[in-house]
């Protein structure tokens, strides 16, 4: 009898979410109130450092970053930002949404991009550096700072999957860039949708803060606050890209079992290699492959690399028809229709890149899949390659 595996499923403890959405609640504060203050100081004791600022999503995270950086403004074509193409396009749109254009640089094994990648890249144009902690796998930070610091470029860490995972023994997000988090439904800490900034200093999350909430230059907290008239103005030609307190309620649940859930997520990745590893030889191999310099990784997601005889598109074909929700790999952002015609679509320079996008394959992975679902999944895979 076949079976219906979904490729993801949040790990949520209901009683725990409800009792801080009713705490969220009987504050009568459901936006720009205490609960998003709490979640906001509880995350930055969960990565031990940094100013996180909460905000509607990771894509407006980024270009928030991006325009902190440009001090203030949006940038002109002329403009260049450094981002891998493997990635999901949030990173490679948010360049374009504040005006730059972006140039693309490769992964390494792991899946990350480097300081030798990045830096073939740089230009006197070149104004900042997008990293992503692919998968929840850290960048090398030493070597990119390095290279930040010698041509005086600012480097913005996209830590959308990254949450809980650890360079060198420091949570990322703990660090002398600003960082972005998602918080999606797919991440391993989520909020359903939201995101989070960690600027450097108090000085810059006031002005994230600011710039989140249609530039205001306090927030009604403050002004509900004062016993004395408490007038706002704006400063800032911004928009609305605040979270609710219902959903930073949501956040503050899942932080208190997400040590739980990346253990378990640990246990099902290794599991998972054991398989692919023992099951799959001359078929496929795995793909979650994490540098020494990591002393935690969060397992955000499972992939494997098919032999380069088969046709990935067709075995996720194959394998949806039998009810295993499998995905193809991260894209190529240069190659989306959207960027063909506007920006260099050159993959000779990206081996990588178009490696895990030709060949690489997503399967089922969450907390709480079971043991006896993965070893159907790759019985069900095993049969399917070896029928080809």
């Amino acid at each position: 009898m076949s079976r219906k595996i979904p490729l993801g499923r949040p790990f949520l403890d209901t009683q725990s979410i409800l009792k801080e959405v009713e705490a969220a609640l009987e504050t009568k504060w459901i936006s720009g109130g205490p609960t998003v203050v709490k979640f906001e100081e509880a995350f930055k004791d969960y990565i031990g450092g940094g100013f996180p600022v909460a905000v509607s999503n990771g894509t407006i995270a980024i270009e928030m970053a991006l325009v902190k950086l440009n001090g203030g403004k949006r940038y002109t074509s002329e403009d260049e930002v450094i981002a891998p193409s493997w990635s999901w396009v949030a990173t490679g749109f948010a360049p374009v949404l504040v005006g730059a254009t972006p140039v693309w640089c490769d992964v390494d094994q792991y899946g990350v991009p480097t300081a030798e990648s990045i830096e073939k890249k740089i230009t006197k144009n070149t104004k900042a550096i997008i990293i992503v902690h692919q998968m929840g796998i850290p960048c090398d930070l030493d070597a990119i700072n390095a290279l930040s610091e010698k041509y005086n470029i600012p480097v913005i860490e996209d830590t959308a999957c990254g949450f809980g995972s650890e360079y060198k023994g420091t949570k990322l997000g703990n660090s002398r860039n600003i960082c972005t988090f998602s918080l999606q439904a797919r991440k391993c800490l989520t909020t359903g949708e939201g995101g989070m900034l960690v600027a450097r200093t108090a000085e810059e999350a006031e002005w994230f803060k600011s710039y989140r909430a249609f530039g205001t230059s306090i927030s009604p907290l403050e002004r509900d606050k004062a016993q004395f008239l408490l007038k706002e103005n704006f400063n800032i030609v911004s928009s609305n890209y605040k979270i609710s307190d219902i959903t930073a309620a949501v956040g503050l649940a899942q932080l208190k079992s997400f040590d739980t859930e990346v253990s378990m997520r640990q246990q099902r990745g290794a599991y998972y290699d054991k398989l692919v590893t023992e099951k799959l030889q001359g078929l496929a191999t795995p793909a979650n492959r994490v540098p020494e310099y990591t002393t935690n990784y969060n397992w955000q997601n499972y992939h494997i690399l098919l032999d380069s005889k088969f046709n990935r598109d067709q075995i996720v074909d194959l394998l949806r028809k039998q009810g295993i929700g499998c995905k193809w790999d991260i894209q190529a952002i240069h190659l989306e229709p959207v960027f063909e015609s506007r920006f260099d679509n050159e993959t000779s320079d990206m081996p990588n890149t178009m490696l895990f996008k030709n060949h690489g394959l997503w399967l089922p992975f969450y907390a709480e899949i079971t043991e006896d679902d993965q070893e159907y999944i790759i019985s069900i895979l095993k049969d399917l390659l070896q029928s080809l």
